[in-house]
């Protein structure tokens, strides 16, 4: 493919994936219309949007339950330090279906918003589905159920599982790895023949607010603004806009293809997908000259007679989505060496191909975020300690910490807060700001009164600050 014929397709394709970017929906303009949550845009007085559906369970075409529960069982391995031993490495996999809002609501809804005919509602556009997965326990304890520790996620495994500017994805499946204990919990529930967890899940979306009012000297905040010229995207900041729960439970005797026993040992079955691939680069926004990120896997074949590669794509567009389970055509050599090539396409059309990278040994997970040297951003937490015996002088009631920095040129705030009833003195504070600006910290210790007792601020030069 030509130079010249690669970037004027990109371009083509950049346009239509930019104004689903730049939409402005507004928080204030939230209201409900036949059942819908709607919001209008701050820009455009002609487009509206319309919130996400609720996630139902799948179901195959012969009405059974698109849910798989395996139970891999192999012979202990080097890469698990447990020659010799019988261990298990279960996997929980099931597919969602987003309820869609019909097409006559959404007819309905535009008739009431106004009798113009050339407003446009659209779906409201989603930057991050927040998904855990719990299981109910039966405990002497107050404790009902058990998070899965893992870090699961709901991949598009087609185009059904993408969302575009007239309408939100279909189907995706849901994929998680379980420790032991978590693997033993499900298949106490198979000996009643009934298997039942929750899918807890928040959507995300960036929504247009009010710029955030900044405490400090006027010397400080002045250096901030100016330094500070915001376009009205910058306000956009994101927030949950629905959250619930998925219920999913199953007959296991009427439906006994939803669980599976395996054997794996160092053989991994065509079809299966244990490579996970890792991408966090577009949910948390590192790369804003990135367009689209493509991974090539490069595995070798159990009769060692040639290579299998497997090949998958993260894009800007569809940020919500950062894992990606992979499977090759053919059994691959789980423990034989691995690895992997990254093509970068930026927003402007160039396009960055890597060297073959190997894949870490015994590693299920390859994470392909960008290095922190081609970040723009950095991320960092600050531990924050407080002398226990601040609180002795009967005048103070409450310490405030606050940090002050940039990302994308915009002024932000992070605030800390110690009471005289606090059990716990040392606290932490996350944050990501722009690479090579500055930070500062402002403490307030506030009396009985609600005075103030205000320090100066200073600039943060260590991940740990101390009061006292």
């Amino acid at each position: 493919m030509g130079v010249g014929r690669f970037v004027i397709t990109v371009i083509f394709v950049f346009g239509s994936s930019f104004q689903l970017l730049l939409a402005q929906p507004e928080l204030n303009s939230k209201r409900q219309i036949e059942g819908v949550t709607i919001f209008h845009d701050k820009s455009d007085p002609l487009i509206y949007y319309f919130q996400p559906g609720n996630l139902v369970l799948k179901k195959t075409k012969s009405g059974a339950p698109e849910f798989k529960f395996l139970d891999m069982r192999y012979t202990g391995t080097k890469c698990y330090g447990d020659i010799g031993e019988k261990e298990f490495m279960s996997l929980v996999k099931f597919g969602v279906t987003m309820k869609p809002t019909p097409q006559e609501v959404l007819d309905r809804i535009k008739k009431k918003l106004t009798s113009r005919k050339s407003i446009r509602l659209k779906p409201l556009p989603i930057t991050q589905i927040h998904s855990r997965v719990i299981i109910p326990v039966e405990s002497n304890t107050d404790k009902n159920y058990e998070v899965v520790d893992a870090s699961g996620s709901l991949e598009a495994e087609d185009k059904k599982g993408y969302s575009s500017s007239k309408s939100y994805w279909t189907h995706r499946t849901y994929n998680v790895k379980l420790n032991k204990h978590e693997s033993q919990l499900l298949k106490q529930q198979l000996d009643g023949n009934l298997l039942g967890l929750s899918l807890n899940y928040s959507y995300y979306s960036k929504l247009w607010m009010e710029n955030e009012e900044i405490s400090g000297s006027e010397e400080l905040v002045a250096a901030f603004e100016k330094d500070s010229v915001l376009p009205q995207q910058d306000n956009l900041k994101s927030r949950i806009v629905l959250s619930n729960t998925l219920s999913i439970e199953l007959d296991t005797k009427k439906h006994p293809e939803t669980f599976k026993q395996l054997d794996i040992n160092e053989e991994i079955p065509a079809s299966y997908a244990v490579i996970e691939l890792k991408c966090y680069d577009f949910i948390e926004d590192l790369r804003p000259d990135l367009y689209m990120k493509v991974v090539e896997v490069e595995a070798t074949t159990m009769d060692n007679q040639k290579t299998a590669i497997s090949e998958t794509k993260f894009f800007r567009k569809q940020q919500d989505i950062y894992t990606k389970h992979i499977q090759f055509p053919y059994a691959i050599q789980m423990n034989a060496p691995m690895r992997y090539r990254i093509t970068e396409i930026a927003i402007n059309g160039k396009k960055t191909i890597s060297n073959w990278k190997d894949k870490p040994e015994c590693s299920s997970v390859i994470d392909v975020t960008s290095t922190s040297k081609e970040q723009k951003f950095i991320s960092d937490i600050v531990d924050v300690e407080i002398d226990k015996h601040v609180f002795n002088n009967e005048i103070l009631s409450e310490v405030k910490c606050y940090l002050l920095y940039t990302i994308n040129n915009q002024l932000k705030t992070k605030e800390l807060v110690f009471s005289k009833n606090d059990e716990i003195f040392i606290k932490s504070i996350p944050y990501k700001k722009d690479k090579n600006s500055q930070i500062y910290y402002l403490i307030k210790k506030y009396d009985e009164n609600g005075e103030i007792l205000l320090e100066n601020e200073k600039e943060l030069l260590d991940n740990y600050l101390y009061i006292n």
